[in-house]
């Protein structure tokens, strides 16, 4: 027989269980990050008892279509005392890892600080259709229950229905194509780009028409600093600075004012990848110019000039001593010198640098070349 006061604690009880369970925005006692606006929850699970440390099983969760993550929580009260934020990271069932991402701290349940550690990826991290394991830094903090089969609390949130990244990519046009590598030949140089923000690209290819993914999808805007080396993986979304074992030891380190990528790409799929930038207000320099200029103690002459997005040049004498010669070569501006380089056909190195250099004028240029006089030159668009 059950005695009326225990009757009524256990009610009480269930009371409060009900209502903590359907407080908004949550849907669980464990449920931060809660979804934003055009968010949705994608997985969590419905744990309301007490918790202990270090979870004996994975937490993995499964998506039927690819979806765009946004948000990934995981629990660590650790017995009331928290745990400093770590990283979380994703792996797939063939091994590839997403991430790892810097978590920040949230207080959890009555006020423990940093007991919720959440990942804000407001980039959006595309995932395709498949299942995930939740991997998270600190194993030994990480809450679970029984509730939860024994797997650590955690949540992820994604956003509703179709994402941006379907999207054609403003740089669709640029798009390179990279056929799946060996295992052991992983890494293909990227572009040179002039330091600034930038919107990263990319797609894979199981079609057959080249330079056209499956699906782009956006990783940005990131800022690239000058005088750096990055690796953007495709398969794992994640963009960082490059180490000496990543790349050829023996290229030479980029100017000042340049980022160079190169692309860890994929043994199993081609990959379509271009870059959208600067989008910081940098002067985008590339495209066609009209350039005159005057050689000392020879004569004056024009030119059309080519600067292309990959830092290589063409420029063609019109009007001069030497009209219809061609010459090609390579550009760089680091934000303050625009520096235009290339070999002469007759031999020796000539050197373009320009310090006034508008959107639609370069001007105040001087020249100088190895073998012959220098002189002076502008452009406009």
């Amino acid at each position: 027989m059950i005695r009326p006061c225990k009757l009524f604690t256990i009610s009480i009880l269930f009371i409060l269980a009900a209502f903590i369970v359907t407080l908004p925005g949550l849907g669980q006692c464990y449920g931060l990050p809660s979804p934003g606006e055009g968010e949705e929850r994608i997985f969590a699970q419905s744990a309301c008892a007490a918790v202990s440390n270090d979870p004996p099983n994975p937490t993995v969760f499964t998506i039927d279509e690819p979806r765009t993550i946004t948000k990934i929580g995981t629990y660590h009260w650790n017995d009331a005392s928290g745990e400093s934020p770590g990283d979380i990271w994703l792996r797939d069932e063939q091994g590839n890892t997403y991430g790892p991402w810097q978590a920040e701290g949230e207080p959890g349940q009555g006020g423990v600080p940093n007991a919720y550690w959440i990942v804000d990826l407001s980039f959006g991290l595309n995932l395709p259709a498949g299942t995930y394991t939740i991997i998270d830094s600190s194993p030994s903090t990480w809450s679970y229950t029984y509730e939860s089969n024994d797997c650590g609390l955690a949540s992820v949130i994604g956003l509703k229905g179709e994402s941006n990244s379907g999207k054609s990519a403003p740089c669709a046009g640029d798009g390179v194509d990279y056929s799946p590598r060996s295992p052991t030949d992983l890494y293909d140089a990227g572009p040179g780009l002039v330091a600034g923000s930038y919107n990263i690209w990319y797609g894979k290819r199981t079609g057959t028409q080249i330079g056209t993914p499956d699906k782009w999808n956006k990783l940005g805007p990131e800022e690239l600093a000058g005088g750096t080396f990055y690796v953007f993986d495709v398969t794992a979304a994640g963009l960082a600075e490059a180490t000496p074992q990543m790349i050829n030891p023996m290229l030479t380190d980029p100017a000042p004012g340049e980022s160079l990528v190169w692309l860890k790409l994929s043994s199993e799929d081609a990959f379509v990848v271009c870059f959208e930038g600067p989008l910081d207000g940098s002067l985008q320099l590339a495209g066609t110019w009209n350039m005159s200029g005057h050689q000392e103690g020879f004569n004056d002459w024009k030119a059309d000039l080519n600067l292309r997005k990959d830092g290589t040049l063409e420029w063609t004498e019109t009007e001069g001593a030497n009209v219809g010669a061609n010459r090609e070569g390579t550009w760089q501006f680091d934000g303050t010198v625009l520096t235009l380089e290339w070999v002469s056909p007759g031999g020796g190195q000539t050197s373009w640098q320009s310090r006034s250099v508008a959107k639609n004028s370069i001007s105040s240029g001087t020249y100088t070349v190895e073998r012959a006089p220098g002189g002076t030159w502008s452009a406009m668009r």
